[in-house]
């Protein structure tokens, strides 16, 4: 074999090592605003924040947002807001989790990650106040996208998780990193 073949073969295991290590940077969540909303940040054509009103809904629609994801129980929302979102031509994904949250399941995991594999254009991803959701998004960091688990911690905590960490730290093994 010619020398320049078997030194491009040894480079190939290094740059593959080296394209996984960038996937696992992830920008910083940005706060923005969207009227009818609280506690929102956005991250690429992600959107993670409190629950949206209708007016807020229309808003994102009219935007491009094409997968609105809630965290929230049917019981937490006073309207029906799959029926809203549906109308407006936007997908509507819901993967309960409680309130308070004392756990954070596979099952919640999995289905963000099917939504974050599949999701093709801007997507809301929201729970009441965007505590919990960021939570989820947070692990999904940690265990999809291979991002470390104290950086998995300061992204979620910039897009808005606050008292659910304990229950983050305690799903990704990580001891408490300061503030």
């Amino acid at each position: 074999m010619p020398k320049r073949f078997l030194v491009l073969l040894a480079l190939v295991p290094l740059l593959a090592c080296s394209e996984r290590a960038s996937d696992t940077v992830v920008a910083d969540p940005v706060p923005c605003q969207v009227e009818g909303m609280r506690n929102c940040a956005q991250v690429g054509d992600v959107l993670i924040g409190g629950q949206p009103s209708q007016a807020a809904l229309e808003y994102l629609a009219a935007q491009g947002y094409q997968t609105i994801v809630s965290t929230r129980g049917v019981q937490e929302v006073e309207w029906d807001e799959r029926a809203a979102v549906e109308g407006l031509g936007m997908t509507f994904v819901s993967i309960p989790m409680e309130s308070p949250v004392s756990a954070i399941t596979d099952e919640q995991v999995a289905g963000l990650a099917d939504v974050m594999e599949q999701h093709q254009g801007p997507t809301l991803l929201h729970c009441g106040s965007g505590n919990r959701v960021s939570g989820l998004w947070g692990v999904w960091l940690a265990e999809h996208r291979g991002v470390e688990a104290d950086e998995a911690l300061r992204l979620a905590e910039l897009a808005g998780m606050t008292g659910v960490r304990p229950v983050v730290e305690r799903r990704l093994g990580a001891v408490a990193v300061a503030p």
